[in-house]
């Protein structure tokens, strides 16, 4: 599964977009099984729905007039521990 392009992170959306076109890609040739690709599909969901937290949480500080953290610096759990 590769068009030549290697990627070592993925780091927007649009790198997880292409790397799951290809890992669907992958399957329809035969060249990925489809174990691998749907390991793939729950990381990709993961992150996605990681992604839209976010960005629920930004829009709701951005309406309550509340500091906005950077995209991808907020903080999970207590920032003491």
């Amino acid at each position: 599964m590769s068009n030549g392009k290697v990627i070592g992170e993925l780091k927007t959306t649009g790198q997880l977009r292409t790397m799951l076109a290809n890992a669907a890609k992958g399957v329809m040739q035969g060249q990925l099984d489809i174990d691998k690709a749907t390991a793939l599909h729950k990381l990709a969901k993961n992150i996605s729905d990681s992604l839209y937290s976010e960005t629920k949480i930004a829009m709701f500080r951005r309406e309550s007039d509340q500091k906005l953290e950077a995209f991808g610096a907020m903080l999970i759990g207590d920032p003491t521990d």
